[in-house]
C-alpha cells in the first residue's frame, strides 16, 4: 500500500498557518487577498471529492459549510466539510437517489427521492423515516414556512407530504 503525498503549495507561504482567514471579516479577507499575490492564487482542493462511478445529485447546506453528493453504483451519499476541506462521512443506500434536499442549514435533515418509490428522511445519525409514495418519483420540492414537501413523477398529480418544524 502506498501513501502518495504532493506540496500543492509552493509559494512562499507554504507551511505557515492560513486559517486566519477564516475568522476575518469579509471586507478584511478581500482587502488582504488583493494585497497578498499568493492569498489570491492560492487553491485549494478537497480530499476524497469523488466517486466511484457517477454522481447525479450535488447540494451545498445554506450555511456553505458542507456538500453532500448521491452516487449511483453502489448506492452511496457523501458529505464534505468545507472547513476542514475532507469527506465528513460516507452513508450506503438502498436505491439510487434522484434527487436530494437538504432541510436544515446544516446537514443534519435530509430527504432522499430514490427510484424505488421511497422517501427517505435521514438525520445526522442516519435514517430517521421511510415513505413510500404511490407513483415513480422525478422531482421534489420543500416550503420551509409550512413545512410542505412536495413530490411529482410519472403523472399529472402531485403529493404533499406535511411535516411539523420537530419532525421536519
Amino acid at each position: 500500500m502506498f501513501i502518495t503525498v504532493a506540496m500543492m503549495n509552493c509559494s512562499k507561504t507554504a507551511g505557515k498557518d492560513l486559517n486566519i482567514l477564516k475568522w476575518l471579516s469579509d471586507r478584511k479577507k478581500r482587502a488582504l487577498q488583493n494585497a497578498d499575490s499568493d492569498l489570491k492564487n492560492r487553491i485549494e482542493l478537497i480530499q476524497d471529492f469523488e466517486m466511484p462511478i457517477v454522481s447525479n445529485c450535488v447540494r451545498v447546506s445554506e450555511d456553505g459549510q458542507h456538500i453532500l453528493a448521491a452516487g449511483i453504483y453502489k448506492p452511496r451519499v457523501r458529505c464534505y466539510d468545507l472547513s476542514q476541506l475532507s469527506m465528513k462521512f460516507e452513508r450506503g443506500l438502498d436505491a439510487e437517489v434522484v434527487k436530494l434536499r437538504i432541510l436544515s442549514e446544516d446537514y443534519s435533515k435530509v430527504v432522499f427521492m430514490q427510484c424505488d418509490r421511497y422517501v427517505e428522511f435521514h438525520t445526522r445519525f442516519g435514517v430517521h423515516h421511510r415513505l413510500r409514495i404511490p407513483r415513480v418519483g422525478r422531482d421534489l420540492a420543500y416550503h420551509d414556512p409550512s413545512c410542505d414537501l412536495f413530490f411529482v413523477g410519472t403523472s399529472p398529480e402531485y403529493i404533499d407530504s406535511t411535516w411539523s418544524k420537530e419532525d421536519s
